[in-house]
């Protein structure tokens, strides 16, 4: 986990997520993989094409204010991480 399926409908997510170019505005910072078995924590996230077999259900937002999390891409596997605690505690993922 996480496995995620995106959406272009808002209603139908579990959760809204707004991708920040600034990393200390993210809750956070996520690195993201193709190999599904990689994703094992809540900071890799793995995408798939079908909605059944995801986790949950995301949908990219275009404002912050809009969104449950708010996230940071890496490139860096090991960089991946939690950067709110806060957020951390309320298992979106």
């Amino acid at each position: 986990m996480p496995k995620l399926f995106k959406t272009d409908i808002a209603s139908e997510a579990n959760l809204k997520v707004f991708v920040t170019d600034i990393r200390t505005e993210a809750d956070l910072i996520v690195y993201e993989t193709t190999d599904q078995w990689a994703a094992a924590e809540s900071q890799i996230w793995c995408y798939t094409d079908i909605q059944g077999e995801a986790d949950k259900t995301v949908y990219f937002t275009d404002a912050q204010w809009d969104a449950d999390l708010t996230i940071y891409k890496t490139d860096v596997q090991s960089d991946a991480g939690w950067a709110n605690s806060g957020k951390e505690g309320l298992h979106y993922l």
